[in-house]
Formats: structure tokens, C-alpha cells, sequence
């Protein structure tokens, strides 16, 4: 007999876990439990090296202007410091209202209850990304997750769960964990040799996936730690001043325009997307062959050399007044000379770290640098 599908008001009760308790730990266990990301550009190895570099400033806000998928902001947390995260990207919102502060109350039982609900659809994803990224049956499947969850009378933060387990899933079933290329075949061809990747990983389910990183979201929620406030998605220049502390980690920019064709909208634009599923569909670029949307206009000054000089250089002199905080790649644009320079003109003391990182994709090694400048 077919188990009945659960209606959306009958997955949830007004019930309510039983409070948690949490321990206090130091700050390196703390970090070696951050759930991992799959996120180009995370600074996630790089935190125990951050720490050491911070930890002897004097601050109680901070801003983490480029947060990404939020290790850093967990970092900071971690240090028991009060947090604002900001980023770019809709989806990566709810990425850090998931990772960053503890409102989201869904359990493992109302959890399977909801995927038990799905039921596969044909909708924006099937109808716009047929054999582009996933499977038809999983592009059916993802359309009626997303509906289903639009449908349940549930919280921000559970939401914002929800959407963030779907993320997670999504990147662990893509090859380089990234959507910039119609490369299922990468995945599907059997004749292919590939050097990379876990066909093991592509081939579980949504469903194994999202339970897992549940279970890694509750391991992760042991230790009670403030959360942060989420600011909301936008360009990043047009944030206030005022806090005692700024963290900055731009987009990388190589001298070479050709290689920044593949900016983090390009690598990320399916998971906005679905960040905005209802209005989706109407703002995919026809003659796009992955399905992108347009493009924000802020989006591309901080990818392109043209202006990213300039808009970083005003980013830093917006928030002269706080001890800032950049994290930048050696090799870079502009050159690190030129950082130095500009530091050394708006702050009374600048320190510059730097550390050897193997970048995960490409294999080679950067050289990452810390720029710090205090306030005069």
C-alpha cells in the first residue's frame, strides 16, 4: 500500500523541541566543527590562521562585508564577538541564517516528513534545465521540493534550513560544485576519465544528501554561540560605516581579464535562482545555454578590472575609521604593492600576514595575505 503523502499544515505541530544544552569550547575545536561548504573561495582551512592573526585585536562588532557561506562569520562568532554578515546573494542569506544564528527549530522527524511529501514535478527547473545540470528526474524532483516548501506554514529560519540543506545538495551533486557549464556529461558518460570528483557523491539522492547535512548542522549546534544579524543582500558599497571592525575578502580578480569570465554569478546563479523560484522563470536570459539570469550591475564592477580598483579602494576609505580587515591573494589585482601603498595612506598602523593555501580546484598554490590597518 502507497504511503499517503502528508498535506503541508500536517507536517509541522505546534510542539516544539525540548531546549538544547550547550558547552563552551576554545575557539580551534569550535572551528574544526563548521560545517563544510563546498563554496569556491572559502576561507574555511584558512581560520585557525585568521584566528591567530585577529585574535589579539581590541573589537566587539564586525562587519563581514563579502560573507560568502559565512566561515568567517562563524569564526568571529566563535570569539564570542557581535557579528554582521552581508553578502551579494539571496540564497547565501539563507545560507547564513542557517550557520549563523539559532532560530531554525525544524527536527529530524519533521525533516523526513517533508521529503516523504515531495512529489516530482514539471516545473522552472525541469522545463528550463533539461539535462543542463541534473538529471530529469532530479530537475522534476527539486521543482516539487521547492514547491512544497512554499506551501508550508513554517518560520524565516526554517525556511531559510530547508533552502540551505536543498544548496548544499545541489553543489555536492555538480562537478566542480559549480553551475558555469552545461557539463552533466562530466557526470553521465561512463567513457569519460575523470581525475576528479566522487561519482559516489553525484549519484546519491537529494534526500541522502539533506539528511546529512542535517545531521552535520546538528553536530555543529552543540555549542551555543550569539548569532549574528543577517543585513540584507545588495551591493556591498552601499553598507554604513561605524563598525569596530571590517572584514573584507573581495572576489579575485586576475590580471588577466580573460580569466574572470567565470564570476561567482556565473558559478552560483542556479542557487539564486532558486532563491527566487516564483520569479525565476522570467528572468532567465533566453540565449543563455546554462540558464543564467541577468546579471546585477554591481555584481560585475566587483569581477571586472575595469572598475574593481576603484570600488575597492572606496570600500576601504568608507570605513577608514574602523580597524579593517583585507583578505587578498598575492598575484592578484591590483598588485599587492599597491594595497600596501593604499593602506599605508588611510591607517596609522598596517600589518600584512601571509600563508601558503593549495587552492582546491585548480591544485595550485596561492599565497594569501592578511592586510590589517588600524585607524588613526
Amino acid at each position: 500500500m502507497q504511503q499517503q503523502k502528508l498535506k503541508p499544515e500536517a507536517i509541522f505541530s505546534d510542539a516544539r523541541p525540548a531546549p538544547q544544552v550547550f558547552t563552551i569550547e576554545p575557539v580551534a575545536n569550535s572551528i574544526s566543527r563548521f560545517p563544510t561548504t563546498r563554496y569556491y573561495g572559502s576561507k574555511r582551512k584558512l581560520l585557525p590562521w585568521v584566528f591567530d592573526s585577529l585574535k589579539l585585536l581590541e573589537f566587539e562588532t564586525v562587519l563581514d562585508a563579502f560573507g560568502g557561506t559565512g566561515s568567517v562569520s562563524q569564526l568571529f562568532r566563535a570569539m564570542k564577538k557581535q557579528v554582521f554578515y552581508h553578502d551579494a546573494f539571496l540564497f547565501n542569506s539563507h545560507v547564513a541564517t542557517t550557520l549563523l544564528t539559532e532560530d531554525a527549530m525544524i527536527t529530524a522527524d519533521q525533516l523526513d516528513s517533508i521529503l516523504d511529501a515531495v512529489q516530482p514535478i514539471e516545473g522552472t527547473v525541469a522545463q528550463n534545465f533539461r539535462n543542463i545540470f541534473f538529471l530529469p528526474s532530479e530537475d522534476k524532483w527539486i521543482d516539487g521540493f521547492v514547491t512544497l516548501m512554499d506551501e508550508l506554514k513554517i518560520s524565516d529560519a526554517d525556511r531559510s534550513m530547508l533552502c540551505y540543506l536543498l544548496y548544499q545538495a545541489c553543489l555536492k551533486k555538480r562537478p566542480f560544485n559549480l553551475f558555469h557549464r552545461p557539463n552533466l556529461a562530466i557526470r553521465t558518460n561512463s567513457d569519460v576519465n575523470r581525475s576528479f570528483g566522487n561519482a559516489t557523491t553525484w549519484e546519491k539522492s537529494f534526500r541522502e544528501h539533506m539528511v546529512q547535512g542535517f545531521g552535520e548542522l546538528q553536530a555543529y549546534r552543540r555549542e551555543w554561540l550569539p548569532s549574528a544579524t543577517i543585513l540584507p543582500p545588495g551591493d556591498v558599497s552601499s553598507l554604513k560605516s561605524g563598525y569596530d571592525l571590517v572584514y573584507l575578502d573581495p572576489p579575485y580578480v586576475a590580471a588577466d581579464e580573460r580569466r574572470n569570465r567565470d564570476n561567482y554569478w556565473r558559478r552560483y546563479h542556479f542557487l539564486e535562482g532558486l532563491s527566487k523560484y516564483t520569479e525565476w522563470s522570467g528572468l532567465i536570459e533566453p540565449k543563455s545555454t546554462i540558464g543564467m539570469m541577468s546579471e546585477p550591475a554591481h555584481f560585475t564592477d566587483w569581477s571586472r578590472k575595469r572598475h574593481f580598483k576603484e570600488k575597492l579602494f572606496e570600500l576601504i576609505d568608507q570605513h577608514k575609521n574602523s580597524t579593517v580587515v583585507l583578505s587578498y591573494v598575492k598575484a592578484a589585482y591590483p598588485d599587492d604593492t599597491s594595497i600596501r601603498e593604499f593602506f599605508e595612506s588611510r591607517f596609522s598602523k598596517v600589518t600584512v600576514y601571509s600563508t601558503e593555501h593549495n587552492h582546491a580546484l585548480s591544485g595550485a598554490i596561492r599565497r594569501e595575505l592578511l592586510y590589517v590597518g588600524v585607524p588613526k
